[in-house]
């Protein structure tokens, strides 16, 4: 094992930078070290030496029996001490190198011990320069601390004591003559690492993070030295007086000064204009100011600087929307959405709809405050909130699909009108199955409805299924006795079912589907669909949507006016499919 000494110590290349002198003495008020070579002293002095050695190891192991408190003023303790210094100066006058070792050895432990850290550095110093090593030989009594524990403990102490009174460099020395030692000491390590940062330059932040490192590879759970690592490499990486702006800027932020936090943070980026970190807290700490436009400044560049950020993408839209609508609004608005997402309807439109009222050009807002009114079942209230975005966006077919759903809410429920009218949307795109399905929930909740009655007839007419045809029909002519083709096609698909059963029994043959009687004065008779729409005999089939049918994302080129029927007077329009609903 290499010698340590005070008098020659090797710095860690690491701290080189720290720019102190390898022969720093580290120790303050060590005893001299006398030659190694001092002549040797007759035979009868090496025969008091070892007489005084053995006192000493005795008056140790005295002392460790006693069970006094291991402290210089207690009787056994003192005996101890002066016991061995009588023995470190019978072996030093012998000049017996080896008898001096062992009595510096014994003295070391004692002063040890006892927490007397000058005494017990400045003993185990001068047995590293007579030669000796660690362990020590012989070992240690039995029950108490290794060597290395109590040379890093006395070293540790001296070494913080000079760091407290502002004597960096001494510190230094006894902690890198711990380290020569017991490379893995926590306490050197982080007490190294420390006054390395607190240099306040580039070149010690660079040194103090490679002891952070090491210190956390030892003790991997040290949350203040993971602190300080990251407060190191964001030296390194941005500057010193860009990084402490920005921790003094958090320091203000978690004290509540949000003034001082945004000025400081600004100063961050003075400093350094590529800190996005300093960036992305301006923005934050300009929003929570009320401050939309300077954070949507900041937040637009975070963007720039980290395209893939999601959380960039959506505050700078919050502070833009703030900008744009009002503070107030803005906010409300967005905790909307976040209600929303949280499956939190009733808070979401109660935020909604004091968004729109916050500012009644904020169009998305009437949008959201619309949408969550009618997914809430209140349909008559989101009409006046589809009518406001029309007026706001006359074009927008997303709100003119919503309003006439709406308008068909009020006039059929909550239930069955919607129902029907999204019915009609599948019956166009060709899902037969799915409009049956919405028919039936309509009907259950409406048994009046005399235009989904027709339209489930009218479904079943084209399948074939002509006495389910026949019954669907005949209920809609009970309720709407003014509509002819309803019992017309109830008297058909009558007729029809009973050709089937009589084809069936070997009677008759599958008759062609007739014309609709013409009503007087040689008009065609009235549609059978919502508010009177002819179901021709002729139409493809329910099950296979017509060639040029619109997709189920996107209106028809032409629609009829919002909430006129198509076809004739009264309620229940075949209206156009719904677009792909309202903007997120």
């Amino acid at each position: 094992m290499m010698s340590v000494t005070a008098l020659s110590r090797q710095a860690l290349p690491a701290l080189a930078l720290m720019a102190l002198a390898l022969g720093a003495a580290a120790a303050q008020g060590a005893p001299e070290v006398p030659p190694a070579d001092a002549p040797a002293g007759p035979a009868a002095g090496a025969t008091e030496a070892s007489g005084a050695l053995r006192a000493a190891r005795e008056a140790l192991l005295d002392a460790l029996a006693s069970g006094e408190i291991r402290h210089p003023d207690q009787p056994t303790w003192r005996a101890a001490y002066v016991a061995a210094e009588a023995a470190v100066a019978a072996a030093r006058e012998a000049g017996d190198q080896a008898l001096l070792r062992e009595a510096l050895l014994v003295a070391a432990r004692g002063y040890g011990l006892m927490g007397w850290h000058v005494r017990a550095f400045a003993s185990y110093d001068e047995y590293f320069a007579e030669g000796g090593e660690l362990p020590g030989t012989p070992p240690a009594p039995e029950g108490t601390p290794p060597d290395v524990e109590l040379f890093t403990t006395a070293a540790d102490n001296l070494a913080y004591a000079r760091y407290q009174a502002g004597d960096h460099e001494t510190a230094t020395g006894y902690y890198l003559t711990v380290l020569e030692v017991a490379p893995d000491d926590e306490e050197a390590l982080r007490w190294l690492a420390r006054i390395a940062f607190e240099r306040g330059d580039v070149e010690g932040a660079e040194v103090a993070s490679r002891l952070w490192e090491r210190l956390l590879a030892v003790a991997p759970d040290d949350a203040t030295a993971r602190y300080y690592l990251e407060r190191s490499r964001q030296r390194v990486a941005f500057g010193v007086a860009a990084s402490d702006s920005f921790h003094a800027a958090v320091a203000a932020y978690e004290a509540g000064d949000l003034e001082g936090a945004l000025q400081a943070f600004q100063t961050a980026l003075t400093a350094n204009p590529d800190f996005v970190d300093a960036e992305v807290w301006a923005g934050r700490v300009a929003l929570e100011l009320g401050l939309p436009q300077l954070a949507a400044d900041h937040w637009r560049r975070v963007a720039e600087a980290r395209p893939e950020d999601g959380g960039a993408a959506y505050f700078l839209s919050v502070a833009e929307t703030q900008a744009a609508y009002g503070v107030r609004a803005g906010r409300l608005y967005f905790d909307g959405l976040a209600a929303y997402e949280a499956g939190d309807l009733e808070t979401a439109t109660e935020r909604f709809v004091a968004a729109a009222e916050a500012n009644t050009s904020f169009v998305d807002a009437w949008v959201w405050a619309a949408r969550s009114l009618q997914e809430g079942g209140r349909a008559a209230e989101s009409v006046p909130y589809w009518e406001r975005v029309l007026e706001l966006e006359p074009d927008d077919e997303r709100a003119a699909w919503f309003l006439r759903r709406a308008r068909l809410a009020v006039e059929r429920g909550d239930v069955a009108g919607p129902a029907f009218f999204d019915a009609l949307a599948a019956y166009e795109a060709g899902d037969a199955a799915g409009a049956i399905e919405l028919l039936e929930q309509a009907v259950a909740a409406e048994p009046d409805f005399a235009e989904a009655w027709g339209y489930l007839g009218r479904i079943a007419f084209q399948q074939g299924r002509y006495e389910d045809a026949a019954a669907a029909y005949g209920r809609a002519a009970e309720l709407a006795p003014d509509v002819d083709e309803y019992a017309f096609f109830a008297d058909e698909a009558a007729r029809l079912a009973g050709a089937e059963q009589e084809g069936d029994d070997g009677i008759g043959a599958d008759a062609p589907e007739p014309e609709a009687p013409a009503e007087p004065g040689g008009d065609e008779p009235a549609g059978d669909g919502a508010g009177g729409e002819e179901p021709p005999a002729d139409e493809p089939s329910a099950d296979e949507p017509p060639a040029d049918e619109p997709s189920s994302d996107e209106p028809p080129a032409e629609e009829p006016p919002a909430g006129e029927a198509e076809g004739g007077p009264g309620g229940g329009p075949v209206e156009p499919l719904p677009p792909d609903g309202p903007r997120d």
